[in-house]
């Protein structure tokens, strides 16, 4: 229309039907991409954060969601909080065993303090120190709760004590 050397009317034909031309390729170039990708809101919704209530896209199916931001948060959070149990618990369990460990070498202490040393050859060594009991298991000699923790049977023969557990070790 605008190379017809028709007076006015080219200029306005043309005119027309170029600005004609114009929206039917734009209109063809959208319905080929509206056929190329489906629209956002057919597989996608939008749902509220649960926790900051903005607005996310999240699959048709899914009803609720946290959203990106308030999932660091929670994941901070939750490692600060892990951290001060994990620091309690083990303070905690530390103290104790340091008290019980306290606590045994006390009484070990205090069982160290029961037992008398004697100088002198003992046979075995461990009986040099040690308790002596009342004569209850033994036929001859006296009865000594030696540091080894077990019982003997001491005598005193030339110059030694002589510790036995049984007549058979006499």
């Amino acid at each position: 229309m605008l190379s017809l050397q028709i007076p006015f009317w080219s200029m306005v034909l043309g005119i027309a039907s170029v600005q004609i031309g114009i929206v039917l390729i734009i209109l063809t170039f959208d319905s080929l991409i509206r056929k190329r990708n489906k629209p956002l809101t057919e597989d996608y919704k939008t749902v509220n954060c649960l926790i900051c209530r903005s607005s996310q896209f999240v699959p048709k199916y899914q009803k609720t969601i946290i959203c990106d931001t308030c999932m660091a948060r929670i994941a901070v959070g939750f490692k600060a909080t892990a951290m001060v149990v994990f620091a309690l618990i083990t303070v905690t369990t530390m103290t104790v065993l340091v008290g019980q460990n306290q606590e045994l070498r006390r009484r070990a202490a205090e069982i160290e303090k029961v037992y008398q040393c004697i100088a002198g050859q003992w046979s075995p060594d461990s009986c040099g120190c040690g308790v002596w009991q009342e004569n209850t298991i033994c036929t001859e000699g006296r009865s000594r709760l030696c540091r080894d923790g077990d019982s003997y049977c001491c005598l005193w023969q030339e110059n030694i004590w002589v510790c036995y557990t049984s007549n058979v070790d006499k």
